[in-house]
């Protein structure tokens, strides 16, 4: 806020006037100082009207004054208000002279005139000028709003450019506008910036300034869900109006844009009570709710993906925004052991692993997931047995698996029967693995090796990069260990079946 030296000059109760050259009566008046030191430069900061009676200037000579101006000019100060009728009749003429040769404007304030006045009057026009202020921003945000109502997104960045003079550019994920709208070079500076400074986890406010030029951007939504940033560039800083309607119409647009968030959230709870009472078994053939139509693909089948581990709640947002991303519904259940989702019968296990791609290292190997094969809808129960006993058998490098690729491997997926598998290599496996710990051996994987190769001792000895003699002296010493005879199929069976069933825990 500013008040011109053509307004100083209209108020008639102060009664001063203007000396030098009147094209400076623009300029602008920011605070009201009145001081007698000769160098009050250190207590400037620029753009005062700087008051003296000339006190300390008395019997100056024309090189004291020259000075003087000179360094009231290099503190930027708009004006001095030289007071006569105390130390001096009339401002002195060499002092004009510099003031005329710096561009200083010099205003006579006459003895009549208090310099408190002249104060007063500076600090109450710009304490007027606040308040208009705070009314305009009001107006306007009135506008602001009430436009948002009918023109949302589009309409919000129109207004708040028309209000401050700026131009102003959303720029989020899906969704752009920008006013004017031959501005559209703004909205890839504004991806640019945002690319390399934006924290999603802890948004802020990023701004560049130049002498020419000024960005400003704001991040737009509430925490953990992030819209984009609005954006207002303009050929100086923001003043505390712009400011105020600049965080206004970030309010607007979070609401604006959280609509169709809060509407996807009631929907999820929707579809994961139908996806729970699909999964009891308690839809009846000829009742089933038509929302439950966008499950399936479009012969009507589906998938069912069942995730473990402890990551649960984040493999459950990357599924949403995943299917957000392609306008899809989600219908998902999710405890504290398992999150288990519906897929369409066209999904593939290359889908699944596409949907939890962007999980964090230490998020990706802290959950294992089985699909199963396409059923009809009303079939989920039996698609969630199987992708329960895909997921049974998932390793640390294979953690998502698909029942189709489960042959030869059927009894591992039955539940009880790798609890009984676990419960014998719990007695077999780890004498191994102690052993090899205590002694540098490798018995563990030489029994791997041989089991694998059915008992053929040159397939296993190949495949280990050992002599036949070295792997018959292991699996001597592991049927010491193990107390067990190798030689019989059955008992080479179950110890595989017992090993693969240990490395799947």
């Amino acid at each position: 806020m500013t008040v011109p030296i053509s307004w100083l000059l209209l108020q008639r109760h102060l009664s001063l006037k203007l000396l030098t050259n009147r094209s400076a009566t623009t300029q602008p008046v920011t605070f009201a100082q009145a001081t007698e030191l000769t160098d009050p430069t250190p207590w400037l900061s620029g753009g005062e009207l700087v008051l003296t009676t000339g006190l300390a200037l008395v019997d100056a000579s024309t090189a004291d004054y020259t000075e003087y101006i000179d360094r009231l000019a290099a503190a930027e100060v708009s004006a001095l208000g030289f007071g006569t009728g105390l130390s001096h009749e009339a401002v002195p003429l060499d002092l004009l002279a510099a003031a005329e040769n710096r561009g200083l404007p010099v205003l006579e304030v006459p003895f009549t005139t208090p310099f408190a006045a002249v104060t007063r009057a500076v600090m109450t026009r710009l304490s007027q000028q606040e308040y208009e202020s705070v009314l305009r921003a009001a107006e306007v945000q009135t506008r602001i709003t009430r436009v948002a109502l009918r023109g949302g997104v589009s309409a919000i960045v129109r207004e708040l450019a028309a209000a401050t003079k700026t131009s102003v550019a959303f720029v989020g994920d899906r969704l752009t506008a920008v006013h004017p709208t031959n501005q559209n070079a703004l909205i890839a500076e504004v991806r640019a910036v945002a690319a390399t400074t934006r924290d999603p986890n802890a948004p802020a406010s990023i701004s560049q300034s130049t002498p020419e030029r000024t960005l400003t951007l704001s991040p737009v939504g509430v925490t953990g869900s992030w819209h984009g940033h609005l954006a207002m560039a303009g050929t100086g800083p923001l003043n505390n109006i712009d400011r105020v309607l600049l965080g206004h119409a970030v309010s607007l647009l979070t609401l604006e844009l959280e609509k169709p968030v809060r509407l996807r959230a009631e929907r999820t709870r929707l579809n994961s009570m139908a996806f729970g009472l699909l999964l009891d078994g308690r839809i009846p053939d000829d009742n089933v709710p038509s929302y439950l139509d966008e499950a399936g693909d479009t012969n009507g089948f589906v998938r069912v993906v069942h995730v473990r581990g402890s990551a649960l709640s984040s493999a459950l947002r990357e599924f949403d925004n995943a299917l957000a991303r392609a306008g899809r519904p989600i219908f998902a259940q999710v405890d504290s052991t398992a999150l288990t989702v519906l897929l369409r019968g066209t999904d593939t296990v290359e889908t699944a692993k596409t949907f939890l791609a962007q999980l964090s290292p230490n998020e990706a190997k802290a959950v294992r997931a089985g699909i199963s094969t396409a059923h009809r809808l009303l079939d989920a129960p039996r698609a969630l047995i199987q992708a329960r006993a895909a997921a049974n058998l998932t390793t640390a490098t294979e953690r998502i698996i698909e029942f189709d690729a489960l042959t030869g491997s059927t009894i591992l997926a039955s539940e009880p029967a790798r609890e009984a598998l676990v419960a014998l290599a719990a007695n077999t496996i780890p004498v191994l693995t102690e052993h090899d710990q205590a002694h540098g051996t490798a018995l563990t994987v030489s029994l791997r090796a041989y089991l694998e190769a059915n008992g053929q001792w040159e397939s296993a000895a190949a495949e280990l990069g050992v002599h036949r003699h070295t792997l018959r002296g292991r699996i001597t010493r592991i049927e010491e260990l193990l107390r067990c005879d190798l030689g019989q199929a059955r008992v080479r069976a179950e110890l595989l079946l017992s090993l693969l069933a240990w490395e799947s825990r």
